[in-house]
């Protein structure tokens, strides 16, 4: 995970894309290309919208994280209010608002909504900390929270009201994106070693598991409007990959970076099934790289 002060908008400028083949299973091919920025020695690339604006976070020349959204070549800035640190944004919408979290001052994680210079607090009442990571058109937003015995619970805010949103039986839920139908992806996740479960969907009150073929680990993520889906898995080596779902055909395929082989994750993915996540590079530095994938 990735995060980072008040409203400073920067244009950095020239986005610079290398294009690389992924995968190919079937009749879908992948391509995938580096997200790059200007004055940034990371970037860290979570969701996309369909007009291809890209929400994230990148490090600066000092080490310092920032929220990050990227129009084409133009790259705005912006920065956690009130000393906060380590904000990104996880989700943003087709109205460019972004949602994400940021560490606060007092060490607690704090969910917001960003759009137009301004930030609105998500915060799941009497939790100890909140992070949001995914919106719809409707403003309806998704996440997680700590509550005061220390538990994570998945949640949902309707723009009226918050809502608890728990696997049954799970000790740890996420809920990571939502559509305009208001599906939303879920996953599980182990405490002890902190890595994911089980993936699901949720919609009309019922969950269906969605755990791709030959997956050791199930982190669902991105949901688009056709109900497709993207996910990280991990082998049973442990290695991560990512993965397309297609609703129409009901397939899988499961893809690499070039790059960044067994380190793979996806994250977002809008209506032309453009996905967006990271992987990380041999050399080690930096330690994560952005990356922007394509299914024909």
């Amino acid at each position: 995970m990735n995060k980072k002060l008040p409203l400073i908008c920067v244009v950095l400028g020239c986005l610079l894309i290398a294009a690389n083949v992924a995968a190919q299973t079937g009749d879908v091919t992948i391509k995938c290309s580096d997200v790059k920025a200007k004055g940034t020695t990371e970037v860290d690339s979570y969701a996309v919208n369909n007009a291809g604006v890209i929400a994230g976070d990148y490090l600066d020349s000092l080490g310092a994280q920032h929220g990050m959204i990227l129009v084409k070549k133009t790259l705005t800035s912006f920065d956690a209010p009130n000393g906060g640190t380590t904000i990104a944004a996880y989700g943003i919408n087709n109205n460019n608002t972004v949602v994400g979290w940021y560490v606060d001052t007092n060490g607690v994680d704090q969910g917001f909504t960003y759009a137009n210079g301004t930030f609105t607090s998500i915060f799941y009442p009497k939790a100890t900390g909140t992070e949001a990571n995914g919106i719809n058109d409707n403003g309806w937003v998704v996440g997680s929270y700590t509550d005061t015995n220390g538990n994570t619970n998945g949640f949902y805010w309707d723009t009226k009201k918050y809502h608890k949103l728990d696997v049954k039986g799970a000790t740890s839920t996420t809920v990571w994106a939502i559509n305009n139908s208001g599906v939303m992806t879920v996953y599980t996740t182990d405490p002890s070693s902190g890595l994911p479960i089980d993936g699901y969907t949720y919609s009309k009150k019922k969950f269906t598991v969605m755990d791709p073929p030959n997956a050791a680990n199930t982190a669902i993520h991105g949901i688009n409007s056709n109900g497709d889906l993207d996910f990280t898995i991990f082998d049973a080596s442990s290695n991560r990959h990512g993965v397309l779902y297609q609703a129409a055909t009901a397939t899988y395929t499961q893809f690499d970076d070039p790059k960044g082989a067994n380190t793979t994750r996806a994250d977002g993915i809008n209506d032309s099934d453009t996905m967006v996540g990271r992987y990380s590079p041999s050399s080690g530095t930096p330690p994560n790289v952005g990356f922007e994938c394509t299914a024909k």
